[in-house]
């Protein structure tokens, strides 16, 4: 091969790798891009799977989520961040990784940012409806013990003290996985049920009433009318005044 020739084959090698190496940039930049990317999707789709539960809560007595609330109120902004970096990588490709504006940095913070807000909102959410369900099911540890010792229903007493213990583990595991809020659902159900069969007939008439409009306080606020001195003295003795607050009839 003449010198010529071996000169036009380096020559054809040299742009050879030299294009290569530019693919492989652009491929490198892509694959960051993509990464980038996934990241922000996965971290919205944490956030939405949360939302969906949070809604099915209204239909165990949960409240409403309102799409007017503040949380939910500047999620136009993301959809800005996001055209933005369309709109920049359309005209930049793989480029847009170093564009002046650097959008698609503005759009990973904008996510991050709005998913700790979404975060904090469901995690509230949960935490009421935990709170509305406990008033359906707590009974006074006096009360369960009395299941045992004076109407020797053992089977009651232990079937609610299980049920109650699962239903507190599968609480502290809890982690926005629909079969884990499923499975606290039915909890909640059989400790409802198994609340309404507690026995207060040994109960002073006054101290029963009190009990029974606390227990229904949906439908009816107990008022401090019912807490008379028989009452007061019951729950004293009983160490028990602590388990009751006051609260404004508003």
């Amino acid at each position: 091969m003449s010198f010529k020739s071996k000169l036009s084959q380096l020559n054809l090698e040299v742009d050879t790798h030299a294009q290569l190496s530019k693919n492989r940039s652009v491929v490198d930049g892509y694959s960051k891009i993509a990464n980038r990317l996934k990241k922000v999707a996965d971290t919205l789709t944490v956030e939405a799977n949360k939302k969906y539960l949070v809604e099915q809560l209204v239909q165990h007595g949960g409240v409403p989520v309102d799409p007017e609330t503040g949380v939910f109120a500047d999620v136009d902004n993301l959809l800005e961040l996001l055209a933005n970096y369309k709109a920049s990588w359309e005209e930049l490709k793989e480029k847009s990784l170093q564009e002046e504006n650097n959008c698609l940095y503005q759009l990973e913070v904008g996510v991050k940012q709005k998913a700790k807000e979404f975060s904090e909102f469901h995690d509230l959410s949960w935490q009421e409806w935990v709170i509305l369900k406990r008033k359906d099911f707590t009974v006074p540890e006096l009360i369960l013990e009395n299941q045992r010792n004076v109407y020797k229903n053992e089977d009651l007493y232990k079937n609610y003290k299980l049920t109650l213990e699962s239903f507190n583990r599968e609480y502290d595991g809890f982690s926005f996985k629909l079969d884990q809020y499923n499975q606290i659902n039915k909890l909640v159900e059989k400790l409802i049920e198994l609340h309404g069969q507690m026995n207060t007939d040994n109960l002073p008439e006054a101290v029963q009433k009190f009990f029974n409009s606390v227990n229904n306080y949906k439908f009816s606020r107990p008022t401090l009318d019912l807490l008379t001195e028989e009452v007061f003295i019951w729950l004293k003795e009983n160490n028990m005044l602590s388990k009751f607050m006051v609260t404004p009839n508003v």
